[in-house]
């Protein structure tokens, strides 16, 4: 096997192995919102050297692009922490069980929710102070939305 062969060789099993990562990472949320620990290590095939004078190919990396966590997930039974500063973009997701509406206190934002579907939500934080997000027809009390002065 030529050097070229085992570097295209290991080039493939870096990228399978990045796709694995890739993958395992954006399923490793639970349908309750809670991460588990997902982790892969890529592994190296050992190389012989050869005697033969072989062209020296330097093979480029491409760059991986981090992915970005999501945006918290809001839902029943708990009230949720969200802090943000003055001029911010808010980002949250919201899912219910039954039929729904979310709102966001002060900035008059609602959305419909429907059982089991997660919905974002997206605004401009330009008010500054404590503000509840609740299910409006239950009335019940899912998030503080703290935004600071900058």
């Amino acid at each position: 096997m030529s050097r070229g062969q085992r570097l295209a060789f290991l080039a493939v099993a870096v990228v399978i192995a990045v796709v694995a990562i890739v993958v395992l990472a954006d399923s490793s949320e639970d349908p309750s919102g809670t991460p588990s620990a997902a982790t892969a290590t890529p592994t190296a095939t050992a190389t012989s050297k050869s005697t033969e004078a072989e062209p020296q190919d330097t093979p480029t990396p491409t760059p991986t692009p981090e992915p970005k966590p999501p945006p918290p997930l809001l839902t029943g039974g708990k009230v949720t922490k969200l802090e943000a500063e003055q001029g911010d973009t808010v980002r949250f997701r919201v899912r219910s069980p039954v039929a729904e509406e979310v709102h966001v206190h002060t900035y008059d934002i609602s959305r419909d929710l429907e059982p089991g579907k997660t919905v974002t939500v997206s605004f401009k934080a330009n008010v500054t102070g404590i503000f509840e997000i609740e299910f409006e027809h239950s009335g019940e009390h899912i998030a503080e939305l703290r935004v600071d002065p900058k």
